[in-house]
C-alpha cells in the first residue's frame, strides 16, 4: 500500500533571498549589464530550469558586482550558485558559494542575508546526515530571523528542525516544530507551505501510529485542496485518508475515500495516483477478507500500471518516430530544395549581378550629382559673398570719400563763402542760413565717418564712450589692451568695428535699463575680441532672429562681412553680454 507524499518534507532548504521578479524591471530596462539585472536575468532562468544558462549569468553577476562594490548582489549571487550545485547533489561546491557570500554578509552586518545562508547551509548538513551541524546553523537563522522579525524564515527554520528531528526519531519535537511552522504560515495565509506542514505532520503521525491524528490533519489538508480546487492533490489526501482507515479497520470508510481518490485521479488522468489507489484498495480489501475483491483490485493495480508504463513508452517511442520521420522529410526537401536551388542558380546569380550594377551606376550617379550641386552651391555662395564683401567695401570707401570731400572741399569753400558774406555785412538771415548748411554739411559728413575715427579706431570708441557717459544715465568702462591700441587698423575695418560698437551701446542704452556698461577690447594671436556686458534687464536671445528692426540686422551683417562670429547671452535681471570675435 502507497502513500502518497504531498509535499516535500523540507521547504526552501537550498532557497535563496533573491529579488522578485520584476524588481529590478526599470534597471534591466535601463542598464542591462548592471549587477542586479544580471542577477535578475540569472534567476529568472533558473526558475525556467535552465541551470546552465543561469549559473553564467550568476557567476558574471557575482564578479560585476564585486568590481562595483554591490556587496547584496554578490551575496544573492553566490547564494543562486549555491542552490544550483546543491540541486545537482555537488554538496561541497555548493557550501562554498554559501560560505563565500556568508563571509560578505557577517562582514557588512547583512542580517536578513546571513539569516537565509544559515538556512541554506544547514540544509547541506542534513543531506550528509549531520543532524548536530544543521540544528546548529537552523538555530543560528532562527535567531537573526527573530531578531529581524522574519517570522517566516522562523517558521521556516522550524520546518526543516522538523525534518531533522524525524529523521532522528524524535517524533514529539518534529510534530512541535512543523506545528510551530504551520501557526506561522497560516497566520500569513501561506497557503502551499500550510499544505506542507499538515503534510508533514500527518507523516509524522502515521510513524507513530497515531492514525486519529494523522487523520485529523490529512482532513485538514483535504479540506484545504478542496477549497484551492487542486484535484491532484485532493486525490492523493483522499487516497492517504483511505490508507489510514485501513490501518485503523475501518475498511469501508476506506474504500469511501480510496473511490474518491479514484474518481478525481480518473477525471484529471492521473494514472500515478490511479495505480497507487488500486494498491490501497487491494490491501485494503485483503484485510477485510474479500480476496475476490482484492484479485481484481490487484488486477487493476497491475494494468494501470502497465498502462501508465506502456502510455509513457508509447509516448517516448512516438516521439522517436515523429523525429525518424521529420529527419526522413526534411531530408527529402532538403535534396529537392538543393535542385531547385542548383537550376536557378545561375538566373537569380545573374539577377543579383543586374541589380547590384544597377544599384551602384544609380549610387554613383546620385553621389556626382550631389557632390556638383554642392560644388555649385558653394561656389554661388562665395560669389555672392565676394559680391556683398566688394559692395561693403565699396560703400565704406565711397561714405569716406564723400566724408572727406564734404568736410575738406564743400566745407571749407562754405566757411570762404561765410567769411566773404561777413565783410560785406550781408543780411542777418543770409548769413543764418549759411551756418546752418556749414552745420548740416558737418552733420553729413560725421554720419558717413565720424570725425573722432581721424584720429584713430581707439580714439573714436574712448569718445563715444565719453558721449554716454555725459548723459548721466549710464556709466561705460572702456578698457583696451596695449596690443589693441599699438595694431593699424585700415580705414574701412576700423569704420566697421566703429559701427558695430556704435549700434551695440545705442542698443543697450535705448533698451537695457542698463548703468553700467563694460566694454573691453582685446586681441591674442590673429584674433580681436570686443567684449561688451551690462546690467540691465536682460532678454530673451532667441527673438534676435525675429527682430525686425535693422539694429541686430546691421551688427550681424558688419560682423560676418569681416569674418567675425558673434555670441550673445542673457538672463532676465541679470542683463547681457556681448562677445564679437573678428581676425585680423
Amino acid at each position: 500500500m502507497k502513500y502518497i507524499l504531498v509535499v516535500l518534507k523540507i521547504i526552501c532548504c537550498f532557497s535563496v533571498f533573491a529579488a522578485t521578479p520584476g524588481a529590478y524591471s526599470l534597471e534591466l530596462m535601463k542598464h542591462p549589464e548592471s549587477p542586479a539585472a544580471l542577477l535578475e536575468s540569472g534567476i529568472s532562468y533558473l526558475k525556467k530550469g535552465n541551470a546552465d544558462k543561469a549559473e553564467l549569468l550568476l557567476t558574471e553577476a557575482a564578479q560585476t558586482a564585486i568590481r562595483k562594490k554591490d556587496i547584496p548582489v554578490f551575496i544573492k549571487a553566490q547564494m543562486n550558485i549555491g542552490r544550483i550545485y546543491a540541486d545537482k547533489g555537488e554538496n561541497v561546491k555548493a557550501l562554498s558559494h554559501f560560505q563565500q557570500g556568508l563571509t560578505k554578509a557577517e562582514s557588512t552586518g547583512n542580517k536578513q542575508l546571513t539569516a537565509h545562508l544559515y538556512k541554506n547551509i544547514g540544509a547541506l548538513y542534513i543531506s550528509w546526515k549531520k543532524f548536530g551541524r544543521a540544528i546548529s546553523y537552523y538555530e543560528k537563522a532562527e535567531n537573526i530571523a527573530a531578531e529581524i522579525h522574519e517570522d517566516e524564515l522562523v517558521a521556516d527554520c522550524q520546518n526543516n528542525k522538523g525534518t531533522v528531528y524525524e529523521q532522528q526519531q524524535e517524533y514529539n519535537k518534529a510534530i512541535s516544530a512543523y506545528k510551530n511552522a504551520l501557526t506561522v504560515y497560516t497566520q500569513k495565509n501561506i497557503t502551499d507551505k500550510i499544505s506542507m506542514a499538515l503534510s508533514n505532520i500527518a507523516i509524522v503521525y502515521k510513524y507513530q501510529k497515531n492514525y486519529q491524528a494523522s487523520l485529523e490533519y490529512n482532513l485538514k489538508a483535504l479540506t484545504l485542496s478542496t477549497k484551492l480546487g487542486d484535484k491532484w492533490l485532493m486525490a492523493a489526501t483522499n487516497n492517504n485518508i483511505g490508507s489510514l482507515y485501513c490501518e485503523m479497520a475501518d475498511y469501508k470508510k476506506a474504500i469511501a475515500y480510496c473511490e474518491k481518490a479514484l474518481a478525481l485521479a480518473k477525471e484529471i488522468s492521473a494514472l500515478e495516483i490511479i495505480e497507487s489507489t488500486y494498491d490501497t484498495m487491494s490491501e485494503i480489501a485483503a484485510k477485510a477478507g474479500d480476496y475476490k475483491a482484492a484479485f481484481n483490485y490487484h488486477k487493476r493495480f497491475s494494468d494501470a500500471n502497465a498502462k501508465f508504463i506502456n502510455i509513457e513508452s508509447t509516448r517516448q517511442l512516438s516521439e522517436l518516430n515523429i523525429k525518424y520521420e521529420t529527419a526522413k522529410k526534411q531530408k527529402l526537401i532538403q535534396q529537392q530544395q538543393f535542385e531547385i536551388s542548383k537550376q536557378n542558380y545561375l538566373l537569380f546569380s545573374l539577377f543579383i549581378l543586374i541589380l547590384l550594377g544597377a544599384t551602384v551606376a544609380y549610387l554613383i550617379y546620385r553621389t556626382n550629382k550631389y557632390k556638383l550641386e554642392k560644388r555649385l552651391q558653394a561656389e554661388v555662395y562665395r560669389q555672392q559673398e565676394l559680391a556683398s564683401r566688394a559692395l561693403f567695401e565699396g560703400e565704406q570707401k565711397e561714405r569716406i570719400r564723400i566724408a572727406r570731400d564734404l568736410h575738406d572741399s564743400i566745407g571749407q569753400m562754405l566757411a570762404v563763402l561765410k567769411m566773404k558774406l561777413s565783410n560785406q555785412q550781408s543780411p542777418a538771415d543770409t548769413i543764418e542760413v549759411l551756418d546752418k548748411t556749414i552745420t548740416e554739411v558737418r552733420h553729413i559728413s560725421h554720419n558717413l565717418i565720424p570725425e573722432a575715427l581721424n584720429f584713430g579706431l581707439i580714439n573714436a570708441i574712448e569718445d563715444l564712450a565719453g558721449k554716454i557717459n555725459a548723459t548721466g544715465k549710464t556709466r561705460v568702462e572702456v578698457a583696451i589692451s596695449d596690443e589693441v591700441r599699438n595694431y593699424t587698423f585700415t580705414e574701412q575695418n576700423a569704420l566697421s568695428v566703429y559701427r558695430i560698437v556704435q549700434e551695440v551701446l545705442g542698443n543697450i542704452s535705448k533698451h537695457a535699463d542698463a548703468t553700467e556698461i563694460d566694454l573691453d577690447i582685446t586681441k591674442a594671436h590673429d584674433t580681436f575680441t570686443i567684449t561688451i556686458k551690462d546690467n540691465g534687464k536682460g532678454f530673451d536671445t532667441s527673438k534676435i532672429k525675429e527682430s525686425k528692426g535693422l539694429g541686430w540686422k546691421n551688427i550681424s551683417a558688419r560682423v560676418h562681412l569681416l569674418n567675425g562670429s558673434m555670441q550673445v547671452t542673457s538672463e532676465k535681471l541679470t542683463g547681457t553680454q556681448i562677445k564679437i570675435t573678428i581676425p585680423t
